[in-house]
């Protein structure tokens, strides 16, 4: 199978600096990027880029994606070099394409990985946290272990006797032993973002939090789905940026519920924030089809509320049904008081 990998270039840079090593030598630097938000914002870009193009794309870390060549050669000339001329055309000239016949390879080809390739280059591709990696790094070569192809000669006894399960899990990677691609099942973006007056705090916040998550909930394309789970993130006002994953334990579309379990994450924000962002992480079944429990009998009416909202809304678009949302009725700027929101499905 060949593989191909697409990276952020500026990635690619980092992964092939030189910091000093063991013995004062080179040795490839960390590939982070500073902003996670940007980062995860480029990569679904990039993502859905190369889905429009008949790719099956694997996406598990920021800046960086993975899909099987051989299914698109039909499409794009009958080689590889045609494929991969679309996919440099749909991402474009800030991601950098490479392939191999693993991802460990193709990224190292992307990443023009200097030869013999160093141990370090496995810091990113164990799926575990950095401080793990490292120390497995510096096992190695503080036995002397420096290279890719000198880890992939020892015995699996020898690593497991020495190394345990993520040695061996590193020892499969280096020779080439990977599980196929897990292209994930493209859908709709749905997802929204709100600017923030200087100085939004407190109360404030909270009502910003409950517009931006009435305004995803009417985004057309989620079409009355459910959420699976959420990203929120921010960008700071003295720059940079702040995400995190928020799963929602079973599928949903209240506002009540995504409120609930989104606000105490606003205590988290790292300084005062200029936008707030939203982004559904999965799509599930129709909003009609989840129950929930009300008292009074009302649950067959806001199922019915539910059905005419998305029906006015199919017809006359996003903005036909709004509600005044209070924000802040003792600022002296009118514009302040309140906002006009999306009406809720549910």
């Amino acid at each position: 199978m060949e593989i191909a990998c697409v990276i952020d270039k500026r990635l690619a840079l980092l992964a092939t600096s030189s910091r000093p090593g063991r013995g004062g030598g080179p040795r490839p630097g960390r590939a982070d990027l500073a902003d996670p938000v940007a980062a995860a914002e480029a990569t679904e870009a990039m993502v859905r880029a190369l889905e429009e193009i008949g790719a099956a794309v694997e996406s598990e870390q920021p800046s960086e994606a993975f899909f099987a060549v051989e299914g698109l050669r039909g499409l794009y000339g009958g080689s590889s070099d045609g494929v991969l001329a679309a996919a440099q055309r749909a991402v474009g000239e800030e991601w950098r394409i490479a392939t191999g016949r693993t991802r460990l390879a193709a990224f190292l080809a992307a990443a023009e990985w200097s030869r013999p390739v160093s141990v370090t280059a496995l810091r990113r591709r164990l799926a575990v946290p950095e401080r793990e990696a490292e120390e497995l790094i510096e096992a190695l070569e503080r036995l002397g272990i420096e290279t890719l192809t000198a880890f992939a000669r020892l015995s699996a006894e020898q690593v497991s006797d020495r190394f345990g399960p993520l040695g061996l899990r590193a020892r499969r990677l280096c020779r080439g032993e990977e599980e196929p691609l897990r292209p994930r099942t493209p859908h709709e973006e749905v997802a929204e973002e709100i600017e923030l007056p200087e100085g939004t705090a407190g109360r404030q916040l909270d009502r910003a939090l409950e517009l931006l998550v009435d305004r995803l909930l009417a985004v057309p394309q989620r079409q009355g789905r459910t959420l699976l789970g959420l990203r929120f993130g921010a960008l700071l006002a003295s720059g940079g940026s702040w995400s995190v994953e928020q799963g929602l334990g079973r599928p949903s579309a209240s506002p009540r519920v995504l409120r609930n379990v989104l606000a105490p994450r606003l205590e988290e924000l790292p300084g005062p924030a200029r936008t707030l962002r939203l982004r559904a992480v999965g799509l599930g079944p129709p909003a009609r089809d989840q129950l929930e429990l009300a008292v009074g009998g009302g649950e067959p009416r806001r199922r019915r509320l539910g059905a005419a909202v998305r029906e006015v809304r199919a017809v006359q678009g996003a903005e036909a049904l709004l509600k005044i949302l209070p924000v802040d009725d003792a600022s002296r700027v009118p514009e302040r008081w309140a906002l006009l929101t999306p009406y809720p499905e549910l």
